[in-house]
């Protein structure tokens, strides 16, 4: 793995072509991105050989960022991000970890005061590729997603999919192919070696060695053995594509370009004068650049013409989850948390391990004794004798874990996963590192309302009577607006404590940095992207969108925005006929006007707009629900139940009476569906503007035998639905709904269960089980009714009865 020197008028092209036994000014440093095991041993190959410069595979645009490594404030698991100016929401990651080889390398020189450099393609060339360009299994280019879901706002090209020790997942037993190979050289060597994990083997050969040489060389070779087995010949796989002998396929050539770029920064290093050049690059990389380099003019060749983006770069804090394989990240590892642990201990690994094993079980209050960690720590060792292991790995000291300290259940296993081989830890970055003005702004507002970024999510119950927690409440809705979901909103909670308290669920993500970035066209600051975000998404938005986004405007406190929203929500509220559009308006309206009281905002205009539009609701209602059949009912009974709860939430007589006479007027007819009929006489019910009596009337009424059958079962529907407690409360209204079952006949019981099981079922369970009780006890009443009633002669019945005793086997 080394470059001799070359003479002082030697071409670049002959880079390496010195004496043999001068010494070398080029070692490359072969490495598995994110293992402990690489990560010491470069640090050893660093602090033995003392480079003058050290090349760390990435981005090389990305060379400024370097000088933050070395920082008060960068704590790792950290990446850096790369953004396109122009679309945001196209981003790159290159995560690092404490055990990542190449975050040692770079630690190493900011504490000697060496320079540093990335030498991999720029980041700009990377997101220049178009989305899943030759990328293996239909993945984006160089990787998977950042590790968000589809539509995330961190969405966009990962790195380094793959390099040579990137041990995603096992190739098959039956023996590697080339594409395995190319994606996962690791599998490949493990199969050779006869494993068929080849994180075990990767484990065993290089991550638990501790004193050893580091066995760069033999990797290297290793690769260099795969590459020229399945076509891809080590230092001139970066010449191909030049002439004849091309790449098979796009990510062939991107392949190709990367290594024929970083030779180019190794001689340039070289011509810098540089004595002593480390390089530390995945392993599948090095038999590209060790050795003898070839001519520059090909590389050059190869490299020329190559589209390019404007990107914004900076560092991002990271998870430990993130760099777990399931995040989806290319370059991941099963178990960050446990690689963290071998690279930080140094001696009796399993048995420290199994200490914070205990310490996670007893937080949980699990009777863990130090007896329990002894005997663990045998099992894990005897395990890994019996498998001819050198030393106990995961495998091992999980199966002890689950044996002795979970007792064999897997429920406590997976805390123990979650917490110690996963973990949820948040890197920092530096204040100073540079971003786009809005994430300093948020940082900056997050810090003054004390909200820590942290990467577990956590339960946040606000007080909006208090000053700091009402400005929290006002910055978590701004984010929002903006689409940085940084809070979410439990709103159940929420409408049950009042309206003076909220309760939010944080969890910060590191593709959240990324909608800060997208978000950031908007405005510098928090409050003027949200409301400028807010004043566009209005433009061409209906009736009830704009309503909503009212709302929001509001509770967020963007004087600004409103002023602008409520001329549009003027107009749309004019021209809109729809009535879907004005039920569904009213209640965002009623719910903003609610909240003057609270947080002191103005919204003098609002109790105006939402009772104009309780008014046109009230005078289109009577046509809205002609014609309709079931299903069109039932999603315009849930837009009727909003707008009911809204107007007896504005409180207002006048608009209160006419709702009520729009709700009377579908009550009585008989032309519409019974899903609506039996809805309006449940909500005036409800709001006492109908006698329990009178109801039951109704109820008897729509349920006589001259009605059909599904008719009657879709005003029962209607009238029940939310209110299981109100029939068994009520035993009129439950004769009157027993009475009707009982006497269905069979064809029609059969007809209408389907929509009784889907009523009734929709109760909650308590619920049910009261109306099954007040069922039971109907019935039991109307036996001992029918015994009283009953005069019967014993004389008269003696004989027949005991010749049913007798027919029945009863002695006589």
């Amino acid at each position: 793995m080394t470059v001799d020197a070359p003479a002082a008028d030697a071409p670049v092209a002959a880079v390496g072509s010195a004496d043999a036994s001068a010494e070398p000014r080029v070692r490359v440093l072969g490495v598995r991105h994110h293992g402990p095991g690489s990560a010491r041993a470069v640090r050893a190959a660093l602090e033995e050989w003392c480079p003058t410069v050290v090349l760390v595979e990435g981005p090389a645009d990305a060379d400024p960022l370097t000088v933050f490594v070395g920082r008060e404030g960068m704590e790792p698991p950290v990446a850096l991000l790369a953004a396109t100016t122009d679309a945001p929401r196209r981003a790159a990651w290159w995560p690092f970890a404490t055990f990542s080889p190449e975050w040692q390398a770079l630690r190493w020189a900011a504490e000697h005061g060496v320079p540093a450099r990335f030498i991999d393609l720029p980041a700009g060339v990377v997101l220049a590729r178009e989305p899943g360009a030759g990328a293996p299994d239909g993945q984006a280019p160089d990787g998977d997603a950042s590790g968000g879901e589809s539509g995330d706002p961190g969405a966009g090209v990962g790195v380094d999919q793959d390099d040579a020790a990137d041990a995603d997942e096992a190739g098959g037993v039956g023996g590697p192919d080339a594409s395995d190979v190319r994606a996962d050289p690791v599998a490949a060597l493990a199969h050779a070696a006869g494993y068929d994990d080849p994180e075990r083997w990767w484990e065993d050969v290089v991550e638990q060695r501790s004193g050893d040489a580091a066995p760069f060389d033999v990797v290297a070779d290793a690769m260099a053995a795969l590459r020229e087995a399945f076509g891809q010949e080590g230092a001139g796989a970066g010449t191909r594509g030049v002439a004849g002998d091309a790449p098979a396929d796009d990510h062939e050539r991107h392949e190709a370009r990367r290594e024929a770029y970083m030779r180019q920064q190794v001689r340039a290093a070289l011509r810098e004068g540089h004595e002593r050049v480390a390089v530390v690059c995945g392993a599948w990389h090095a038999p590209a650049l060790r050795g003898r380099l070839p001519a520059a003019a090909p590389d050059a060749r190869l490299l020329t013409g190559l589209p390019k983006r404007k990107v914004l770069l900076t560092w991002a804090p990271w998870t430990a989850s993130r760099l777990s394989l399931r995040s989806g990240y290319g370059a991941g590892i099963e178990s960050p948390g446990w690689y963290e642990h071998l690279f930080t201990c140094d001696d009796d690994v399993v048995a420290r391990w199994l200490v914070r094993v205990a310490g996670v079980l007893r937080e949980r209050d699990l009777p863990v004794s130090s007896a329990h960690v002894i005997e663990a720590t045998r099992l894990a060792t005897v395990l890994a004798a019996v498998r001819g292991r050198p030393l106990a790995g995961l495998a091992e000291v999980t199966e002890a874990t689950r044996a002795v300290l979970c007792e064999g259940d897997d429920a406590l296993l997976a805390h123990v996963t979650a917490d110690l081989v996963v973990g949820e830890r948040l890197g920092t970055v530096p204040d100073d590192v540079p971003t786009v003005p809005l994430e300093a702004d948020l940082r900056a507002t997050a810090r003054r309302l004390r909200l820590p970024f942290e990467a577990a999510p956590r339960t946040l119950e606000l007080d909006l009577r208090k000053a700091n927690d009402l400005a929290r409440s006002q910055l978590l809705h701004r984010l929002a607006l903006l689409g940085v979901a940084w809070g979410t909103p439990d709103v159940a909670r929420t409408r049950s404590t009042g309206t003076f308290r909220e309760t939010w669920s944080l969890h910060w993500r590191p593709e959240l940095t990324v909608a800060l970035v997208e978000a950031s066209t908007w405005g510098v600051t928090v409050p003027a992207a949200a409301a400028a975000c807010v004043v566009a998404g209005a433009a061409g938005a209906d009736l009830p969108a704009i309503t909503r986004l009212v709302e929001h405007t509001l509770v967020a406190d963007l004087p600004d925005a409103l002023d602008a929203l409520l001329p549009a929500l003027d107009e749309r509220a004019a021209r809109d006929v729809d009535v879907t559009h004005v039920l569904h308006a009213v209640p965002p309206l009623v719910r903003a006007h609610r909240y003057t009281d609270v947080r002191g905002t103005r919204v003098e205009a609002l109790a105006r707009v939402a009772d104009a539009l309780v008014v046109r609701a009230c005078a289109a209602l009577p046509g809205a629900v002609t014609g309709l059949d079931d299903d069109a009912a039932r999603a315009l009974r849930t837009d009727l139940d909003a707008a009911h709860d809204a107007v007896r939430l504005r409180d207002d007589a006048d608009v209160g009476a006419l709702w009520t006479a729009a709700l009377r007027g579908v009550a009585g007819r008989t032309d519409v569906s019974g899903v609506l009929s039996g809805r309006a006489t449940r909500l005036l019910l409800d709001a006492q503007e109908l006698t329990p009596e009178a109801a039951a009337t109704r109820l008897s009424r729509a349920l006589s035998r001259g009605t059909p059958a599904r008719t009657t079962a879709a005003w029962a529907e209607g009238f029940l639905d939310g209110g299981g407690l109100l029939i068994a409360g009520d035993r009129r209204l439950l004769t009157v709904l027993d009475d009707w079952v009982a006497t269905l006949r069979e064809d029609d019981f059969t007809d209408v269960l389907p929509l009784l099981r889907r009523t009734f079922g929709g109760l909650p369970v308590g619920e049910r089980r009261a109306l099954a009780d007040a069922v039971a006890h109907l019935g039991a009443g109307r036996a001992r009714a029918v015994e009283d009633d009953l005069d019967l002669d014993p004389e008269l019945v003696s004989a027949p009865l005991a010749t049913v005793l007798r027919l029945l086997g009863a002695p006589s």
